[in-house]
């Protein structure tokens, strides 16, 4: 598989944004920093021309903090803080990106038990969800790092595996048009394929296990989305777009998880399939 430009990888990350609605706008943000036209984001998103301005534009303006002498949290907001864009009783809180070296963020319970006193509830809970937030980006900022060296050894081993497995349907397809005087070779064949196959399941479900693995240890309390993790694999310049990856590693405790159940099946269904026209033994 010919290897994709970091703008081309952030453009077919983009085009997943339909299924989360709420990773939108950094994947845009992503796109335009790996170098995508304005034109370019929006046929991949398919997005009104405004909207990609405006979430384009909402990046060049967080540069400056907003807080005024008027703030009743001035003074105790996060250090990334810049400002709190309010819809009726909805509150999104905007930060400074975070890289994930930052001092690990103050829970919101310490911050809720150290101000409720002195602001008041309500305050107090507007705080503490502020650092929640704050922390939950600092979480995600560190879980792309930790990410972007594994993602950028993935392609291969996603690569080795489609191969092996579309080899390994080829040569079981090929028994319709194969002479009975060739059977056994073909047999044969479909062993090594059965077998190539596999492997290649296992590698990859292997490493996929510790790409997820970094999900557990790094996005505790975080909603974790294939859309997250094909956004960091995007910025490393990796189209994930295809991969088979589970949101936990735990769930690769499952015999039935990763790629290798789907391949087993096959190789149990060509073996019945063969034993039933008389082609292998049954014993």
């Amino acid at each position: 598989m010919e290897a994709r430009s970091p703008k081309e990888a952030a453009l077919a990350a983009l085009r997943t944004w339909r299924s989360f609605m709420d990773d939108r706008d950094p994947l845009v943000i992503a796109a335009a920093r790996a170098g995508a036209s304005q034109a370019e984001i929006i046929e991949a998103s398919a997005l009104a021309k405004g909207t990609v301005r405006t979430i384009l534009n909402s990046r060049q303006e967080d540069t400056q903090v907003t807080t005024t002498t008027t703030d009743p949290l001035a003074g105790l907001h996060h250090p990334h803080y810049l400002r709190t864009d309010r819809e009726g009783v909805f509150r999104k809180f905007v930060f400074r990106p975070f890289t994930g070296e930052e001092p690990e963020p103050t829970s919101g319970d310490d911050i809720y038990a150290t101000h409720r006193t002195a602001l008041g509830p309500d305050l107090a809970q507007e705080l503490t969800d502020e650092y929640r937030v704050a922390r939950q980006q600092w979480q995600i900022a560190r879980f792309k790092t930790a990410l972007r060296p594994l993602a950028k050894q993935a392609p291969p081993l996603w690569t080795a595996y489609v191969t092996a497995k579309t080899a390994m349907e080829e040569t079981f397809a090929a028994f319709d048009t194969t002479p009975d005087t060739m059977w056994k070779s073909q047999i044969l064949k479909l062993s090594r394929a059965h077998d190539a196959a596999w492997e290649a399941a296992v590698n990859w479900d292997n490493h996929a296990e510790r790409m997820a693995a970094l999900a557990d240890q790094h996005l505790k309390g975080v909603s974790v989305t294939i859309a997250l993790i094909q956004e960091a694999a995007a910025e490393a310049g990796v189209d994930s777009t295809d991969w088979k990856i589970e949101y936990s590693a735990e769930v690769y405790r499952s015999s039935m998880a990763g790629v290798h159940d789907g391949v087993r099946r096959l190789i149990d269904r060509h073996k019945t399939e063969l034993k039933a026209g008389g082609m292998l033994r049954t014993d």
